[in-house]
């Protein structure tokens, strides 16, 4: 993490590394504290497409939580957004149903610098191994590094009913 600037460089490099056939890993020291995080990170030159269910999704972009294509938090919600992404104790329809599937997208423009993505990481490391001691250390953290910002896409109006 120290080698790079910002979020361009960090995508160039996972990008080359997950071209490889390897998996990137974000590395880091702060206040003594070792941080790895095993990245996802779809090579560029794959032409595989992915298909992510909204509600199984939560994306991270500027010091926004975008929840199932509709709800939008500050970062500083993110205590309780990941306590419902990855456990969903109420059975929200607003987030996965599925622990396996819970993944967090995380994007910036590629001018956002090193140290604002160390906060972010550090932010949603003591998050989650917060939660995770609380329930057994056995929790799934994924995040898939994004290389384009969050497309809202909005549903189309339905047509009206047809008259009989």
């Amino acid at each position: 993490m120290d080698s790079i600037k910002n979020y361009g460089e960090l995508i160039k490099i996972a990008d080359r590394i997950a071209c490889n056939g390897k998996t990137p890993v974000l590395k880091f020291n702060y206040n003594k504290t070792d941080f790895n995080f095993l990245l996802f990170k779809m090579c560029s030159e794959s032409n595989v497409i992915a298909d992510y269910s909204g509600k199984n999704v939560i994306s991270i972009e500027n010091n926004t939580v975008i929840i199932n294509d509709q709800i939008e938090k500050p970062i500083d919600s993110l205590k309780s957004i990941l306590r419902n992404h990855i456990l969903n104790p109420e059975k929200q329809d607003d987030y996965s149903q599925n622990i396996e599937k819970a993944l967090i997208f995380y994007y910036q423009d590629s001018t956002f610098g090193k140290e604002e993505i160390k906060k972010q990481f550090i932010k949603i490391a003591t998050e989650f191994n917060e939660l995770n001691q609380k329930n057994g250390d056995s929790l799934p953290l994924k995040i898939k590094l994004s290389d384009y910002a969050y497309i809202r896409i909005d549903m189309p109006i339905p047509p009206p009913p047809i008259e009989k």
